[in-house]
């Protein structure tokens, strides 16, 4: 193996020699990498429109962002500091990069622990600083760790946003106020262990130790240079995760995955798989449970077949379906390590073959492998002088070593090849890579006096069950099944003392309970415990009927509804799910927001599956087997049942139509309205005091100057969300937008940091007050955006909403304050009314399809409800297609510039009869700013004099040198250049042609809808807003000047290459 090499393939230039010399820590080769190699994609994610891509020296923004603010909390003492956090994998990544980085200690812990765990591992570590997200499980977890241990610190995790402050990535100044070098002997990271005995342990490695784990990958076969790897499905808080990132930055990798959103995306086998593909991505990191899934579809058998390789770790692969996927060509890398170790194995073979469960060793892990006499042999590692191990639980030869308690099995042919055989102490790995060790949940079940010894069971399963021999006056023939639930519930309440010890994911259900049959007792051994292997294996074809048999049913005790009308169904499904989750909630909570894991949704959908079934077998074939997931709330799953139920003809007292569930959501959030003060008074004087949320992101930011600039206005409360360092935030989108600074440093500007879905924002009492008695115009712009999430995850925005219309109707003044809101032209996109479209309001149905605009639409809806009811000015405001700011910068992430990207492949670019009503971005901000006064409640906020697609496309033709084509010969071109591309999808085309991830989106825009703008666009009549706002009337139309500006500054950000002179 070479140490020398600088540069590898396609000009990447590699670490290698500085990181194999120690010359480079991990987090040092951020900055190296981001200086070498700037323009490398780090991370790549598919949004539900295109891709969209950050690479190594965005990411070391993001990166500097997080140090700076882990230090903010922590100080710049060294220190130890916990991430506790349900949180997408581009935000942890980047804070856990950020924390390395700040050179305070970084200790990852699973949000799945118990608290009791948590607790444990906080005093071994004497670690008091947590970074924790600020949802609902983990602040509860939160509050039980605290009952614990009062002087923990918490502070909020950092958001993508924050990292981020902007539509665009910004850059930052280098690093003067962070560490320049890191001692390798100081302890870097803490990982811990899934609990070999009791709770799980700390695992400390020092910054030497993961500069030879992040080496991996040199030493084997496969080389990883420029690879694109999906790790959609991977945990970060694992070992498995972070080493992914070293790799990543070390190797010039991309790492593909979900985007980054609050709440993360809840990994599926399909959804994964659909990132896969959507990414293009080479390689993917799965789970065992996740490949066998895909492995019974043919289509996605087929694509894995075009892919590098298949890398799975953290639990057994079924052997069969290993064998027949290895049979089909595809490459199955095993990734086999640990916490105490890191690599064991190589990493990879070049042609694994059928041969795909066995490794050779990582070449430079020193290991002894003692014979256990049935075959196998344990593992044992030894430490080295130079990177001494972690963990030493024993001495071989006078030597330090870890007895790993992994038995492996020789190749019987291939000399130096083991695979994976199980462990001395019985911990059960499931396939979804979780594991549970079963000695403290046995030693719980055998407590109960019915019960004489148990096993609990599950290796490569996807949950736990456990065999029970009953003491000799309990004995039965679990053949009958009367006796058999009898039993079941006689030991039910110690099951449930053992599930309270438990993770979530080692969890037993009462089915899975497996009685031992009176003629094949339990064997013991010598000291008087069960021979767990001999009796598995004796009990192999019961234990699989049990998981055969669970497949279908779940829950049995819980009874069928009697009649399947709403009341009755809606409290089977709360019932069910309540009992699954173990956990109050609300009937449209989500359930993935609050702790729902997979495990629970297969129950859950068992549960409602097996109670249809009974009703109807029809009925059951119409229950999508993920209906969990598409329905994910006690509310939604009742929907989900009865369209089933009745064949899709619920009625509407049911849940009806997606159109009536909007109403009913409206209703419910604009009902039981509080009164207005019985003392009222008029305004104090003629100026305005706003207060406007999310001015940090592009739009808000420039609403936010014009408010400030404004002499009518004396007071700007600007609401932004808590624990993010707004006013830092604020200050640097001002910046990078060319905004005027220094207007925030005017009396006149307030930052409130807040939580808009709580009940008083989570300020102060005295603040609130005073906001309540000046207060005259509340603008709404904060929103949630993100394409991928349903109706009711939108649920913390349509509060906040409640919540300010609560605070408008506590106002003392006769006039209560006005609400303004900014909604979105995309409840047009099923709209049939004729064009161009008046400013009033449409029905549900021309929003309904898609979580983004449904919750604009309820939301336009509820404070129509409160205008009506209680009197309260209403300004909605519906944003059209915004098309650069002050500076000419356009989005990049969006289809118009993907569009023009594309012409630097296509060669080409397409002319579309029609005109666009596009919108500069700062003209249209001071105009929803001019219409806070509006007596009409609904305005329309696009150009009121389009202009000709031809206009502005011919420009930009111009400017790239390239000729106008109808748009199917254009679309023909871009297909043409998607069908030249390589099996791997070549990286260096799809990042020139960015329209090749959005064909199916340009395919759908094809076909011209009549009365649309060009791609579809609604055409609507702006005659109320032209009335009221000054700027939007005598606004001069987008030009061929405008469409050069744009790519001016794309040329200036990088995203369009600057000609050659």
């Amino acid at each position: 193996m070479s140490t020398s090499a600088q540069s590898d393939r396609a000009g990447h230039r590699s670490p290698r020699s500085l990181i194999l010399a120690e010359k480079l820590t991990i987090p040092e080769s951020f900055e190296w990498t981001a200086k070498e190699n700037p323009d490398l994609p780090l991370f790549r994610w598919h949004d539900g429109t295109q891709l969209n891509t950050i690479t190594n020296a965005q990411a070391i923004r993001g990166v500097r962002r997080a140090a700076r603010y882990v230090n903010s909390c922590v100080g710049t003492v060294l220190d130890c500091v916990a991430v506790i956090a349900h949180a997408d994998t581009i935000t942890y990544c980047l804070t856990a990069m950020g924390l390395l980085r700040s050179g305070h200690t970084m200790f990852l812990i699973s949000p799945r622990n118990a608290a009791a765990a948590i607790v444990d591992m906080l005093r071994k570590t004497k670690c008091r600083h947590l970074l924790v997200s600020q949802d609902t499980p983990i602040q509860d977890l939160m509050q039980l760790v605290k009952k614990e241990l009062d002087d923990v610190l918490l502070h909020p995790m950092p958001a993508f946003q924050e990292m981020y402050p902007g539509d665009a990535v910004q850059g930052d100044e280098e690093p003067d106020d962070l560490p320049r070098s890191y001692d390798l002997n100081r302890v870097a990271m803490i990982l811990h262990s899934s609990g070999s005995t009791n709770h799980p342990k700390p695992i400390p490695w020092t910054h030497r130790r993961m500069i030879h784990w992040s080496a991996s990958p040199w030493y084997g076969e496969v080389d990883l240079t420029l690879a694109v790897l999906s790790i959609h499905g991977t945990p970060m808080f694992h070992g498995i995760g972070m080493i992914m990132l070293c790799f990543a930055t070390n190797n010039g990798m991309t790492l593909t995955t979900f985007p980054p959103s609050s709440p993360p995306i809840f990994p599926t086998p399909e959804n994964v798989f659909d990132g896969v593909v959507k990414t293009s991505s080479e390689y993917v990191m799965t789970a065992p449970a996740f490949l066998e899934s895909w492995s019974r579809d043919p289509e996605k058998v087929s694509y894995m077949k075009r892919m590098k390789a298949i890398i799975f770790g953290g639990a057994p692969l079924n052997k069969e379906i290993g064998d027949t996927l290895a049979s089909d060509g595809i490459r199955l890398y095993s990734l086999y390590g640990s916490t105490e170790l890191g690599a064991i194995a190589k990493f990879f073979l070049a042609e694994p073959g059928m041969d795909w469960e066995y490794f050779p060793f990582f070449p430079p892990l020193k290991t002894k492998l003692v014979d256990a006499g049935d075959g196998t042999y344990e593992l044992i590692a030894l430490s080295d002088p130079k990177v001494p191990l972690p963990v030493v639980n024993a001495k071989v030869d006078g030597v330090d070593a870890y007895a790993t308690s992994d038995l492996l099995q020789p190749h019987p042919t291939r000399p130096g090849f083991w695979k994976y055989h199980g462990r001395l102490d019985d911990q059960i790995n499931l396939s979804n890579g979780e594991k549970t060790n079963p000695g403290p949940l046995e030693t719980i079940i055998n407590s109960d006096p019915h019960v004489h010894a148990c096993l609990i069971f599950g290796q490569g399963k996807f949950q736990n069950g456990v065999l029970i021999e009953p003491k000799e006056e309990y004995k039965f023939d679990p053949e009958n099944s009367t006796k058999l639930e009898e039993f079941r519930n006689k030991i039910w309440r110690t099951i449930e003392r053992a599930n309270e010890f438990a993770p979530q994911h080692s969890r037993i259900f009462k089915e899975m309970i497996l009685v031992a049959t009176p003629s094949k007792p339990f064997t013991y051994n010598i000291k008087g415990y069960p021979r767990r292997n001999i009796i598995l294996k004796e009990y192999h074809d019961d234990i699989e009927a049990l998981y055969a048999q669970v497949e279908q049913t779940a829950q049995s005790d819980v009874a069928a509804p009697v009649n399947w009308d709403v009341e009755n169904t809606r409290a089977f499904v709360r019932t069910v799910v309540q009992r699954v989750m173990q956990r109050t909630l609300s009937e449209d909570a989500d359930l993935f927001r609050n702790g729902c894991d997979s495990l629970q949704a297969t129950w859950i959908r068992n549960t409602l599956l097996r109670a249809v079934r009974e009703y109807s077998k029809a009925a059951a074939q119409r229950l999508h087997m993920n209906v969990v997931f598409q329905a994910p709330s006690i509310s939604a799953l009742t929907d989900a049942v009865l369209r089933a139920v009745h064949d899709s003809s619920v009625t509407a007292a049911a849940s009806g139509s997606p159109a009536e569930a909007l109403l009913q959501l409206a209703e419910e959030y604009s009902s039981n309205l509080p009164s207005r003060p019985t003392q009222l008074h008029p305004r104090h004087g003629p100026k305005d005091v706003v207060l406007v949320t999310g001015t940090t992101g592009g739009f808000g930011c420039d609403v936010l100057e014009h408010l400030l600039r404004d002499e009518n206005v004396a007071k700007v409360y600007a609401f932004n969300r808590a624990g993010t360092q707004a006013m830092e935030r604020q200050r640097a989108r001002f910046r990078a937008k060319a905004l005027e600074e220094g207007l925030l440093s005017s009396p006149k500007f307030v930052m409130v940091e807040a939580t808009l879905d709580m009940p008083g924002f989570g300020v102060s009492s005295d603040l609130l007050e005073e906001i309540r008695r000046s207060v005259t115009h509340i603008m709404l712009n904060a929103w949630t955006v993100n394409f991928n999430l349903t109706l009711p995850s939108f649920e913390p925005d349509l509060k906040a909403v409640r919540h300010f219309v609560e605070l408008a109707l506590s106002s003392p003044f006769t006039e209560p304050p006005s609400i303004q809101f900014v909604s979105s032209i995309g409840v047009f996109e099923h709209c049939t009314i004729p064009p161009p479209i008046p400013e009033r309001p449409i029905e549900p149905s021309s929003a309904a399809g898609a979580g983004y605009p449904e919750s604009k639409w309820v939301t336009e809806k509820i404070l129509y409800n409160v205008a009506e009811r209680m009197g309260v000015p209403i300004v909605v405001v519906r944003l059209g297609q915004v098309s650069g700011d002050k500076t000419g910068h356009w989005n990049e992430r969006e289809w118009f510039p993907a569009m023009i990207k594309s012409a630097i492949f296509t060669r080409c670019l397409p002319d579309v009869e029609g005109s666009v009503s596009y919108i500069r971005g700062y003209d249209a901000a001071r105009a929803f700013a001019e219409m806070r006064n509006s007596p009409a409640p609904i305005l329309h906020l696009v150009h009121p004099r389009p202009v000709s697609w031809h206009t502005l496309i011919a420009a930009i033709a111009e400017e790239l040198g390239v000729p106008l084509v109808p748009y199917a010969s254009w679309l023909a071109a871009l297909e043409k250049s998607a069908g030249e591309l390589s099996g791997e999808r070549d990286i260096d085309a799809m990042r020139d042609n960015p329209a090749l991830r959005l064909l199916d989106f340009f395919r759908y825009r094809a076909e011209a809808r009549e009365g649309r703008e060009p791609l579809g666009i609604a055409r609507l009549s702006t005659e109320n807003a032209v009335a009221v706002s000054e700027t939007l009337a005598n606004m001069p139309e987008i030009s061929e000047a405008d469409a050069r500006r744009w790519v001016a500054a794309w040329r200036a950000s990088g995203f369009l290459p600057i000609p050659a002179k």
